[in-house]
């Protein structure tokens, strides 16, 4: 037995001293003691496991040619996470390996390049994973690394699953220590980030407006931004000769934005749209800016989101609007298949400058794609932690699970297998909580079958809540918020959670909503902080509702958020609505994103929002509108019949619509 043990002990130590070049790996929270006894050239290697709760404070005295390495023993098996953050600071001190899976930052960020005002030179993040290191809900903001000091370099990572406000990966030019700094950002992989609705969602961002005539000189090169939807600015330069070349942006509907600065340049870069929506190029602002030997294929974006845009100007800028373009240079460029090359973005009425000095040479436009674009395997290729696989979507058999009036239903949703069917027979049904959707699902009524629900919990709950995982299709169903004695009147009917930070779909269907008696009580609604890509509701029946019956208008600071990103509703018909049928808000003047997109059309409205200044429609800041066909009866008599809230810029269509002893239409327009 004895004999035993010692031959298994050897076997260990073996393969410790196998992984780690022949040194015994240290736990991560030993590491920060084993730096100050560690010299230039010395590799600490990191020990297996997940550390949850860890603030790191990391630093060496070294230099980039000859640094203190601190690597996992084996990439990707050193997880960090819980609330926990690392800082690097000093000189020479490079991390590699490591994963920060589901940390969240008590402030600021996760990995920062300083400790309090002492900032790191000469140090690197390499071959480093952050996934999904994201808050409880959307908007609370925070990014995944801070670049302070100089000379450090940031490469070979893979920055993934980023969801909430706040820019990625941020060079910070905020210390005197700062500008100048000739950083390296390299060879990463920027993954997928969704649509947010709102400014704040870059995913680089070099300097601030105030930081704009400042010299950074940062390289950004040979990354990979693969679908980066945050906002239009994918990359956004705010400060001065940076140089962001030879990168891809593989279907990012956004753009490298030149915002503020001077003397930056932009060159062998590759554009890749495919045709989708807002796929964008490159956008300038200000002085002798440098766009070379770059080639754009298939952008389908306009205006902000152009292949080419050259902005128009405030006279007398402050330094966060938009300074004069002078003296570009745009050459040896390749434009295939592309929607729109501007030169007079933004003309508005406050921005009436012209750009002028501009260079056009040996620039080459095609109005169909004739370079091929490269696989998706070839574009990750060197991109990247090499180490790093992506977990493959788990598959899993759909199921229809078949329920009646005495079933659970809450409890049937709740165990439901992803991507499956909950049938209602006929019957009533009295939900006592939320059936809560957490995962795909369908929810339908049998073939010929009419279920009604009703609510008849103790505490007030929505009908349905979709959190966080959660799309749903809903077909065939009628609710009524009749209050039944000694039980709480609901909440809503179908609405959000209150603490999200997924963006979800929601599909419904010959549903009919009806008998809602508080203002409060609504049938389909977002809630502030929640995001939907896309919202469907079609041949639904609203009526006798004491409040709005769809309601999309939870962001109401006018910081240009909103809460859905399509919204198509067709073929409904409303009746007896006091409140304002469909009620949907995006405020302010930003331009950070392209939506909400809003189709309204072969609806019916009938006896609806007659009270003084009450509209029937009511839109404020919808990017891309149409109201056609639609069909107002006695509706918005003391008011509108459509209240829009529109900027110049704004796409609207609105044709075939019938008014019949109903209101108005205002528009700014």
């Amino acid at each position: 037995m004895e004999m035993k043990r010692l031959t298994i002990f050897a076997a260990v130590l073996a393969a410790l001293c196998s992984c780690s070049g022949g040194k015994q790996p240290i736990a991560l929270d030993r590491v920060g003691d084993a730096l100050g006894r560690a010299a230039a050239g010395d590799t600490l290697y990191v020990a297996d496991g997940q550390y949850k709760d860890v603030k790191l404070v990391w630093k060496a005295a070294a230099d980039a040619e000859n640094p203190v390495v601190v690597m996992a023993a084996n990439p990707g098996k050193v997880v960090i996470e819980g609330k926990s953050s690392l800082h690097i600071a000093g000189s020479g001190l490079e991390v590699n390996g490591l994963v920060f899976s589901g940390c969240v930052a008590d402030k600021g960020t996760i990995v920062e390049f300083r400790d309090g005002d002492e900032m790191a030179v000469g140090c690197r993040l390499t071959e480093c994973v952050m996934k999904r290191c994201v808050p409880a809900r959307r908007d609370i903001s925070y990014s995944y690394v801070h670049l302070y000091g100089r000379g450090n370099r940031v490469d070979h990572c893979s920055f993934l699953d980023k969801l909430n406000l706040g820019v990625t990966l941020i060079v910070m030019l905020s210390y005197p220590d700062c500008d100048d700094n000739h950083h390296s950002i390299d060879h990463n992989w920027f993954g997928p980030r969704p649509v947010y609705g709102s400014n704040g969602a870059e995913t680089i961002r070099v300097g601030t407006s105030q930081q704009c005539m400042q010299n950074s000189r940062t390289l950004i090169e040979d990354n990979l931004f693969d679908r980066c939807n945050g906002e239009v600015e994918v990359v956004s330069i705010k400060s001065c000769e940076n140089i962001i070349r030879n990168n891809t942006f593989h279907e990012c509907q956004g753009v490298l934005a030149l915002r503020h600065g001077d003397r930056n340049i932009a060159e062998g870069n590759l554009f890749i749209g495919n045709g989708i929506r807002n796929t964008g190029g490159i956008r300038i602002v200000g002085e002798d800016q440098v766009v070379r030997g770059n080639t754009m294929l298939g952008l389908a974006g306009e205006r902000f989101f152009s292949a080419l845009a050259l902005m128009y100007a405030v006279p007398n800028s402050l330094p966060n609007r938009y300074m004069q373009v002078k003296n570009t240079v745009i050459e040896d460029n390749v434009f295939e298949a592309c929607k729109s090359i501007e030169f007079t973005t933004g003309k508005d009425f406050e921005r009436t400058l012209p750009p002028v000095g501009t260079k056009w040479l040996n620039n080459r436009v095609e109005a169909v794609q004739t370079c091929s674009v490269p696989d998706y395997a070839t574009l990750r290729e060197g991109r990247g932690a090499s180490w790093y696989v992506p977990e493959a979507a788990e598959t899993v058999d759909s199921e229809v699970y078949r329920v009646g009036p005495d079933d659970d239903i809450p409890s049937v949703a709740a165990s439901a297998v992803p991507g499956s069917v909950i049938e209602f027979s006929d019957g009533l049904y009295k939900l006592e909580k939320a059936i809560r959707v957490d995962r795909p699902l369908e929810i339908r009524a049998a073939d010929g079958a009419s279920p009604r629900i009703i609510f008849t919990g103790r505490r007030r709950d929505n009908f349905i809540t979709i959190a966080d995982g959660g799309t749903l299709r809903l077909k065939g169903l009628s609710f009524s918020g009749e209050l039944t004695s000694g039980r709480s009147l609901a909440d809503g009917i179908i609405s959000t959670d209150r603490d999200m930070i997924e963006p979800y779909t929601l599909a419904i269907e010959d549903c009919s909503f009806e008998q809602c008696g508080e203002s409060g009580f609504i049938p389909v609604k977002g809630m502030k902080g929640t995001f939907a890509d896309t919202v469907t509701i079609r041949r639904c029946h609203f009526e006798a509702l004491s409040g709005d019956a769809i309601n999309y208008a939870g962001e109401t600071e006018d910081k240009g958020r909103y809460n859905a990103d399509d919204i198509i509703i067709e073929d409904c018909s409303f009746e007896r609505i006091l409140g304002i049928p469909v009620n949907i808000y995006r405020g302010g003047s930003d331009e950070s994103t392209a939506g909400p997109y809003v189709n309204i059309s072969g609806c019916t409205f009938d006896d609806c929002c007659n009270k003084v200044r009450g509209s029937v429609i009511r839109i404020t800041g919808a990017q891309v509108l149409s109201i056609c066909g639609n069909s107002f009866v006695s509706s918005g008599r003391g008011g509108y019949s459509i209240r829009l809230d529109d900027a110049p810029w704004e796409k609207i269509t609105m044709s075939g619509n019938k008014f019949d002893n109903s209101g108005k239409i205002l528009s700014n327009r």
